[in-house]
């Protein structure tokens, strides 16, 4: 007797990844087979068009609008509080919260007070996180440092920052997320967009590794002129 294979999927905690989820369970699929890792990219990997083709031509064209405000987001521009609330909410892991966001903007309709309320607390204290980012003293010769700084917040940081001073090519090192903590080392580009180069436990960071470099070549005098 042939048996059913069980086949995890597996998606990223980030904006791509929940619309994945969230078309997931529009289509009837199993969601107890999803398992969420770590992103790889600044945003995440935006679901395409040819995702959709089963949808009906609303919603998809109601999804498609999402993922242009989300790519208007990236560039630092002004969206919807939806926009933003559901960045947020995908990025942090927050599905729940992700998935009714989706369900009202494509049902056409406002979030309701209770939902809106939330969204607009969450935004308040996103800014609180990411005002400190943009301070000059951040700034070094290899890259911006954010290590308390979780990672999910640092796309709204460098949108920001983008915003304010501009684009430009640099390393950035953050906090991690729930998923995999310690510093996270990335790459970012005039897009707005960016990788992660290399993941480290909390217990590691790059200025520490240099200067334990340069004390071994450098070995101290030992209190001696």
């Amino acid at each position: 007797m042939a048996r059913d294979l069980w086949v995890l999927r597996f998606l990223e905690m980030d904006p791509g990844g929940h619309l994945r989820l969230w078309l997931m369970r529009h289509l009837g699929e199993n969601l107890a087979d999803v398992r969420w890792i770590a992103r790889s990219t600044l945003w995440g990997l935006l679901p395409e068009p040819s995702e959709f083709v089963k949808l009906d031509i609303e919603i998809r064209l109601r999804l498609l609008r999402l993922i242009g405000k989300l790519c208007d987001l990236r560039k630092g521009e002004n969206v919807p509080l939806s926009v933003r609330g559901f960045a947020e909410s995908s990025l942090i892991g927050a599905s729940e919260r992700a998935l009714q966001i989706i369900d009202y903007w494509v049902a056409g309709v406002a979030l309701p007070s209770w939902l809106e309320a939330r969204c607009f607390q969450s935004q308040r204290h996103l800014a609180r996180r990411i005002s400190t980012a943009l301070l000059p003293a951040r700034e070094a010769i290899d890259g911006l440092w954010l290590l308390d700084l979780p990672s999910p917040f640092l796309p709204f940081a460098v949108a920001q920052h983008r915003q304010m001073f501009g684009a430009r090519n640099w390393l950035v090192h953050s906090g991690g997320d729930r998923l995999c903590p310690g510093i996270w080392t990335w790459t970012i580009d005039t897009s707005g967009g960016g990788e992660v180069l290399r993941r480290s436990p909390a217990s590691f960071t790059p200025f520490a590794r240099a200067c334990a470099h340069r004390d071994a070549f450098e070995p101290t005098t030992d209190g001696m002129a």
